[in-house]
């Protein structure tokens, strides 16, 4: 049999997959975002039918990730058991919400609030399906430090602006996170010095954010890429070995692809 994979396209299929993973993880964040953000309830008609239209595009990104996964695997039973987080994670909640309220299913309408609790439910589902990879990532260039400092900053602002210019804590909240995001939607702006200056720290503290933010993806790609290259060279060594204790049945299209495979080692 002859196999076109080399090391270096192992190589690339990983970093591939810890592509995929950090994606995955990224969408998770977005949708635990939109959460929160709901539960605020500052959010207009435009921004809610916005928001749904992503929770729906980002939930059937996750669906084909699980009905691919379930027919690729072996043990269908086995892979349902131990992917039952996944399972709830693709509840298309405000799909249900809509469809209730559009056909006016009375009962279905008065469970809103179990619902509402079932969509916490998934923040948490998200947050332990991805748990290893945010973890890795958060501790890269000690980037929890710095999501932290950011949300102290918001929560500051948020006060600051609650004080200075006299709204409601919701808004200010609103107001302190899409400033910081750099963003700045301009429903909400000071009129104060006091809240001038407020903003100005937040879109500093945002920009510095966004900074470390990129350097550490990108230095969390290449750590993993260092940490995964020993296990795939031992790993690619003992295809090679177990290969040669065959080498009997061995065509000229796989002694090509070993000498390849130790060409690529070689070269690493």
């Amino acid at each position: 049999m002859y196999y076109k994979d080399t090391f270096n396209s192992l190589i690339k299929n990983s970093k591939l997959k810890r592509s995929y993973e950090l994606s995955m993880a990224l969408l998770s964040i977005i949708i635990i975002i939109m959460i929160i953000l709901e539960y605020m309830n500052t959010l207009s008609l435009k921004e809610t039918e916005i928001m749904d239209i992503t929770d729906n595009v980002i939930t059937i990104v996750f669906a084909i990730d699980y009905f691919t996964r379930l027919i690729l695997s072996k043990n269908k039973k086995e892979f349902f058991k131990h992917n039952i987080i996944d399972l709830i994670a693709i509840i298309p909640f405000n799909s249900i919400f809509q469809v209730a309220r559009i056909l006016k299913i009375t009962r279905l309408a008065r469970l809103t609030k179990i619902f509402k609790v079932f969509r916490l439910l998934r923040v948490f589902v998200l947050l332990e399906k991805f748990k290893k990879n945010m973890d890795d990532f958060f501790k890269t260039n000690n980037f929890h430090y710095a999501v932290w400092i950011t949300f102290t900053t918001v929560i500051i602002g948020a006060v600051g602006m609650y004080l200075a210019e006299g709204r409601s804590f919701t808004d200010s909240l609103w107001w302190s996170f899409v400033t910081v995001t750099t963003v700045g939607y301009g429903d909400i702006s000071p009129s104060t010095t006091s809240g001038r200056i407020i903003a100005a720290i937040l879109m500093l503290v945002g920009i510095g954010f966004l900074g470390i933010l990129t350097g550490t993806i990108s230095t969390f790609f290449i750590k993993q890429e260092k940490e995964e290259l020993p296990s795939l060279k031992n790993e690619t060594i003992e295809m090679i070995k177990s290969r040669l204790n065959n080498y009997e049945n061995l065509t000229n299209d796989d002694l090509d692809f070993i000498c390849n495979l130790i060409q690529s080692l070689k070269h690493e």
